[in-house]
């Protein structure tokens, strides 16, 4: 019956949703836009050591002072997750289970008693809806835990955002300070060009970090954190039907030792 259902479009929540080729057409895309910019300036360096410095030094101790260490590390491991697939890889094995159940008529008793059952937060709700905690009382304790996780990704894509718009104060900034070293250098030619290199390089660097990387990032980010909380209401939604199922099986044997 599911898989009839499944070619109807009725059960769409446990398709994948990685896009392993937009990716790589995406990143083939940048580095075209990088091989392009680095042909225009062809026989010339585009590295300046201290606009480098000026711009992603001065960007990463922005975020550390606005976040901290600790958080810019685990944004940085759960962008590195990104790129592995999409945020409700890890329950759609779950999600398959829950809608055969559904589908089938099963209560969450008889999901608990099926063989194979996977999934934490699907154990979890077995075990406190069999402990006597009502389903308000579930969705109260697993919508804390899914918001909790994803306010950690909401403060991962802010701090991409906020990346996005220092790494080009910076990139100002050095401009500024290259241009002062030009006028001071006006008596010796000489020194002129590495001042010029530092205001016109670090313009190009922060503006690269924050259109190359940072923005794409945070946007990639923020379209994994929708994914993240409407699979996971979907999940709850379902899981409700399971157990209004067993409510109303309780009731039904409770009337009938009653009667």
């Amino acid at each position: 019956m599911i898989e009839g259902l499944n070619e109807r479009k009725y059960v769409q929540t446990t398709r994948k949703r990685s896009a392993p080729l937009s990716l790589i057409i995406s990143l083939a895309i940048f580095a075209l836009v990088l091989i392009a910019s680095l042909g225009v300036s062809k026989g010339y360096s585009l590295i300046d050591r201290r606009g480098l410095v000026i711009v992603i030094g001065g960007t990463l101790a922005s975020l550390v002072f606005q976040f901290d260490a600790f958080v810019l590390v685990r944004s940085l491991a759960m962008v590195a997750k990104s790129f592995v697939g999409t945020p409700d890889r890890h329950i759609q094995k779950t999600m398959r289970q829950i809608d055969r159940a559904v589908v089938e008529g099963q209560t969450l008793t008889q999901v608990k008693n099926s063989d194979g059952l996977t999934g934490e937060i699907l154990s979890d709700v077995i075990y406190m809806y069999h402990q006597g905690l009502t389903f308000d009382e579930i969705d109260a304790f697993i919508t804390g835990r899914v918001q909790d996780e994803f306010f950690e990704r909401e403060v991962a894509t802010s701090m991409l955002q906020k990346a996005s718009i220092v790494a080009p104060s910076f990139g100002l900034f050095g401009t500024v300070i290259g241009l002062v070293q030009v006028m001071q250098s006006m008596s010796s030619p000489g020194q002129i060009g590495p001042a010029m290199s530092l205001a016109l390089m670090t313009t190009a660097y922060g503006a690269g970090l924050a259109s190359l990387i940072f923005t794409p990032l945070a946007g990639r980010l923020e379209h994994h954190n929708h994914i993240f909380i409407e699979s996971h209401k979907q999940l709850l939604t379902k899981i409700g039907i399971l157990i209004k199922r067993d409510d109303q099986s309780m009731d039904t044997v409770r009337e009938g030792v009653s009667g």
